[in-house]
């Protein structure tokens, strides 16, 4: 039996000068990420990847010292024996809250990395699934509030090199959130789909403007219009739209999607591998979603590991829908971290055939980039 023997986690950051991209957010400042390695007694390591919550060096501390201090001696390929331990002793009571799920959700990936390497397997073969090749469309740190000239020069380039699918970032204000989408779609046609984003920041008032754009240029789906908390709005604007409605990035664990499947308010679901608990919780959250008739869309978060893990399940689920490939033209964590492992090529992804992640990880592509404490956007209003 396979035992671990230690447990790391580094918090690292890429600054960014010049041009920022704003979003709902705010203006984005730096790239942080969040690795995660376990080591086993025969000395593989799994990677993993949590969130960097906008706190990358005290996530990291929580995932080595607070988690990962219960795992020393564990049996490596007890990832569902872990995943209820550290739960039941740092998620439902005296925890975190969603900080433990994020720091568990780096500790689960690096598990089924380690599994894999352990067993000689990819992930989608371990998870009951086979190499596919995914739909991808241009997300990540991308197309944010731009004049709509420039942002038509930023698709243009993402639609020559395959893409048939983007994602815009909305949640700026509702008419020129609508003059921006509807450049897009007269400039590129129907042929191109286009999801909206607004980053939580739409309210009740803002609909009637908000829906007349989306369902206008044909929007491929609307994310996270409202808080996540906001159930009933999101219910509500189920029923009056025809538009499909997105959202999970921002829930936690399957109890909080099971309440979000419930209200009837989503169509696509994003459950985030390094926020909502791993590769082990999503794919629950996954399957859970397909007996509402719900697609998979996984939100894709900061580094080419979490890249790997939303690949691997894809290949693994029957209601996989589309891949969320980060288009950043800064980002060092998707393009050193690994070389050029996962490539979209045509639109699409698939994933290679290593064991775990299919990864070779080069750690002095992390020592390049030391963190930066605190958060990595500033608010613009």
């Amino acid at each position: 039996m396979p035992k671990i023997v230690e447990v790391r986690a580094s918090a690292h950051s890429r600054s960014f000068s010049g041009e920022l991209v704003s979003l709902g957010l705010g203006a984005n400042t730096k790239r942080d990420c969040v690795v995660v390695r376990i080591t086993d007694d025969a000395g593989r390591i799994g990677w993993g990847e949590a969130h960097h919550g906008q706190n990358p060096t005290a996530m990291a501390e929580i995932v080595e010292k607070g988690l990962g201090s219960f795992l020393k001696g564990a049996d490596a390929l007890d990832s569902e024996g872990i995943w209820a331990r550290l739960a039941r002793q740092q998620i439902v009571t005296h925890g975190l809250g969603a900080g433990s799920v994020i720091a568990l959700s780096g500790i689960d990936i690096a598990l089924w990395d380690l599994k894999g390497k352990i067993m000689g397997q990819p992930i989608y073969r371990l998870l009951g699934g086979a190499p596919k090749r995914i739909r991808a469309y241009a997300g990540g740190l991308s197309l944010g509030f731009k004049a709509p000239e420039a942002l038509e020069t930023e698709v243009r380039a993402l639609v020559d090199s395959g893409y048939t699918a983007i994602k815009m970032r909305v949640g700026d204000h509702p008419r020129r959130d609508a003059e921006r989408v509807g450049h897009i779609r007269k400039v590129f046609g129907d042929g191109l789909d286009i999801a909206v984003d607004a980053a939580t920041r739409y309210t009740a008032l803002d609909l009637p403007e908000v829906l007349n754009y989306c369902e206008r240029h044909r929007v491929y789906w609307l994310e996270e219009p409202f808080t996540p908390d906001n159930l009933g709005a999101y219910a509500d604007l189920a029923r009056r739209t025809p538009v499909p409605i997105a959202a999970g990035e921002n829930h936690y664990t399957r109890q909080a999607f099971r309440a979000l499947f419930a209200e009837g308010g989503i169509r696509i679901a994003q459950a985030d591998c390094t926020k909502a608990g791993g590769i082990s919780e999503v794919r629950k959250i996954m399957d859970m979603a397909e007996a509402w008739h719900i697609f998979a869309a996984p939100h894709t978060s900061h580094t080419v590991i979490s890249a790997a893990a939303n690949v691997h399940l894809l290949c693994a689920l029957s209601n996989a829908l589309i891949f969320e490939a980060d288009v950043a033209g800064i980002n060092p964590f998707r393009t050193e971290l690994a070389g050029n492992a996962y490539q979209v090529t045509d639109g699409h992804i698939a994933p290679p055939d290593g064991p775990g992640l299919g990864l070779e990880i080069d750690a002095a592509a992390l020592d390049r980039h030391p963190a930066i404490a605190g958060p990595c956007y500033i608010p613009t209003s």
